[in-house]
C-alpha cells in the first residue's frame, strides 16, 4: 500500500490562533520540563478483520516519535517505517521497546524488538513470528526476562499468550511457550465462537500474569516462574468471571495490589475488585455511557493519573468519549467525575504525561490524535484543541525522561 508523509502538526485551519491563546492561560506554576516525548503506533495495511472503518482513511508508516513542549503545542520528529505496529510496550530499563505487527485476515502477526539509540531515534532489532493472529497486546515481566503476546485473531486455534525470552541485547528469542485460547463463552456467537486474548497484565508483586480473554468472559490467571523455560502455569483458582457477553479487554492494578479495575468491550463497563487473601472479589461496577443500544458501547483502555487519585476509561462506537472517574483511596471504589468527546472517532488507547498535565489520546478512524488539559485536583478534562493527524493511530505512550 502507497505510502503517505505524516501530515504536520494541525488544528484544521487555526492551529496557531488556538496554541497562542492557550499557551496563555497556562497557569504559571507549573513546573513541566522544556519538553517530553510519546510515540505513536499504527496500523499500516489498513483496518484488521471485522472492525470496519469510516472513511477516508490515511496511510502510515509505522511509529511516529512526537514532541510535547510545555506550552502544549505539539510536533512531530521523525517515524520509523514498520508494519501494523499497533501496541507498543517499554522494557523495564527503558531502553528497548516492542511493537505487535498486527495484520490481517490469514497472515501470522509478528512482533518486533526496537532500541533507542543516542539520539532518541528508534532501531530495529529484530522480529519474530507472534505464533498467532492479530496480536493485540505485549506485556514485559517484571523481572525483564520475557514478552508475553496477547494474540486476539478472529480464526479458531490461532488465539492465545504466547511468551518469547528477551535477550540481554533487547532482541527476542525463539518461542518459550504457548497458551492456546479455544472455546469461546458463545454468549455472543458472533464475537465468542472461540477465545480471544486482549491484553495480559501482571499482579504488582509479578508472581500472577492475568489475561483477557474476550471471548470466554474470563480473565484468565497464570502463576509466572523466572526460571522455567515454560514461565507460565494456569491457575484457575485466581481466574476472574464476567458476566456472559460482556468481553473483559483491559485491565489495570492499583500499585498497592489492593484493587483491581478491568474494562468489558461489549458491555462498555469497568469493573472493580478488591483483594481478600489471595484472589480478588467484585466489589463495583460502573457503566461508561448511559445508552443501552449495542453501537454505544465499545469499552477500550484504562489509565491512572500518575497519583493514582483518577481513573480514565475510553469508550468508543458511536460514543467516542474517555470517562473521568475519582478513586476513593479508602474503598477503591469509583465515582464519576464526566464524560468528555475524545476529539475524534474511535479513542483506542491514551497516555497521561509524566507530569499528569496532559492526557493525549489516539483516535483511529479520525486519523487523529488529541489532547486534553488536567486539572490535577479535580481530575477534570479540558479539550486543548490542539491535534495532530496521523493515519489509523492505535496507541500513544510517552518515553520516561528518566531513560
Amino acid at each position: 500500500m502507497k505510502n503517505v508523509k505524516l501530515i504536520q502538526l494541525c488544528l484544521m485551519t487555526s492551529l496557531g490562533l488556538a496554541v497562542n491563546s492557550y499557551a496563555a492561560e497556562k497557569d504559571s506554576s507549573t513546573t513541566a520540563p522544556s519538553s517530553q516525548e510519546f510515540l505513536v503506533g499504527t496500523w499500516t495495511g489498513g483496518v484488521p478483520d471485522g472492525l470496519g472503518a469510516l472513511k477516508p482513511v490515511l496511510n502510515s508508516q509505522g511509529i511516529y516519535r512526537v514532541r510535547l513542549n510545555a506550552d502544549g503545542t505539539m510536533l512531530p520528529i521523525n517515524q520509523i517505517k514498520l508494519a501494523n505496529p499497533s501496541w507498543l510496550a517499554f522494557s523495564k530499563n527503558k531502553q528497548f521497546i516492542y511493537a505487535t505487527n498486527e495484520d490481517n485476515g490469514d497472515k501470522e502477526g509478528q512482533v518486533s524488538a526496537l532500541k533507542f539509540t543516542k539520539s532518541g531515534d528508534l532501531q530495529l532489532l529484530n522480529k519474530v513470528k507472534s505464533h498467532g493472529q492479530q496480536p493485540t497486546h505485549a506485556e514485559v515481566s517484571p523481572d525483564n526476562k520475557f514478552l508475553l503476546i496477547s494474540n486476539y485473531s478472529s480464526r479458531p486455534n490461532h488465539a492465545g499468550v504466547t511468551v518469547f525470552p528477551i535477550k540481554k541485547d533487547g532482541s527476542l528469542g525463539k518461542l518459550a511457550q504457548k497458551v492456546a485460547f479455544i472455546k469461546g463463552s458463545q454468549a455472543l456467537p458472533d464475537r465468542q465462537a472461540d477465545g480471544h486474548a486482549h491484553s495480559t497484565t501482571f499482579s504488582p508483586d509479578g508472581t500472577v500474569a492475568y489475561v483477557a480473554d474476550l471471548g470466554s468472559d474470563l480473565i484468565k490467571a497464570y502463576h509466572y516462574d523466572a526460571d522455567a523455560k515454560q514461565p507460565l502455569k494456569p491457575a484457575p483458582e485466581l481466574d476472574l468471571q464476567f458476566p456472559e457477553g460482556s468481553g473483559p479487554r483491559h485491565l489495570i492494578f492499583s500499585k498497592n495490589g489492593n484493587y483491581l479495575y478491568a474494562t468489558t468491550e461489549m458491555d462498555a463497563q469497568v469493573i472493580v475488585f478488591k483483594k481478600e487473601y489471595n484472589a480478588y472479589k467484585m466489589i463495583q461496577t460502573q457503566n461508561l455511557t448511559e445508552e443501552v443500544d449495542a453501537e454505544s458501547k465499545g469499552g477500550a483502555g484504562l489509565i491512572f493519573s500518575p497519583d493514582q487519585k483518577f481513573l480514565y476509561v475510553g469508550n468508543r462506537k458511536k460514543v467516542n468519549e474517555i470517562v473521568a472517574y475519582s478513586v476513593d483511596s479508602k474503598t477503591g471504589k469509583l465515582t464519576l467525575i464526566d464524560r468528555y468527546p475524545s476529539g475524534g472517532i474511535e479513542p483506542r488507547a491514551f497516555d497521561i504525561d509524566e507530569t499528569g498535565e496532559y492526557l493525549v489520546v489516539a483516535n483511529v478512524f479520525s486519523n487523529t490524535v488529541s489532547q486534553f488539559k488536567r486539572d490535577l485536583k479535580t481530575g477534570k478534562l479540558k479539550p486543548t484543541q490542539i491535534a495532530l493527524q496521523i493515519g489509523l493511530p492505535t496507541d500513544v505512550k510517552f518515553i520516561p525522561t528518566n531513560r
